[in-house]
């Protein structure tokens, strides 16, 4: 046991893996905390309003394909940055997750993207709703070298997705912070 944990210090390769494996537990946790404290944005019922934003939540079933959107570009910035040797990051269910979902939501409203009130770095994207996925949104931003080196900046260890629905499209917001 101790010849292993000596062994797992000295490699870089064996510590990276530890901590990427890390990571993705922290973030499923996180994700799973802020959908069961209600932070993900189908806090609402179904049908009323969320926050000041004038957002309708949708149904049970729009939600759970919006979360699963969430999860997929989550899981996607994990392997993304795990494949490219990029320190993994967390996602943040306390503020980076709340303001990103409110954001979401925001831009759903209106129809159109908007610069965050907030001094945060963010990526978002629309597409519409029968051509939506984490994958498809991930894909957006990969052919931007842009947000390619926001995705993949070592400065940022924490972060959170929001993810909302509205005029025909399902709309994505991605803010990213390194404390």
């Amino acid at each position: 046991m101790i010849r292993r944990q000596s062994a797992l210090w000295n490699s870089p390769l064996e510590l990276r893996g530890l901590l990427s494996q890390l990571g993705m537990f922290l973030s499923v946790a996180g994700l799973v905390m802020t959908l069961v404290t209600g932070l993900g944005g189908g806090s609402s019922t179904p049908g009323s309003p969320s926050g000041d934003s004038g957002y309708e939540a949708p149904g049970l079933e729009r939600q759970a394909e919006l979360d699963q959107i969430r999860n997929d570009i989550n899981l996607a910035i994990k392997h993304l940055r795990h494949n490219e040797q990029v320190p993994p990051v967390l996602m943040d269910p306390f503020e980076l997750q709340p303001a990103a979902q409110e954001h979401a939501e925001k831009v759903a409203v209106s129809g159109e993207l908007q610069n965050s009130g907030q001094n945060v770095t963010m990526l978002q994207h629309s597409l519409p709703e029968s051509g939506a996925s984490g994958h498809a949104f991930l894909e957006a931003w990969l052919h931007s070298e842009a947000h390619t080196e926001v995705v993949l900046d070592p400065r940022y260890v924490f972060y959170g997705i929001g993810v909302a629905v509205g005029h025909g499209k399902v709309w994505v917001a991605v803010q990213f912070s390194d404390s």
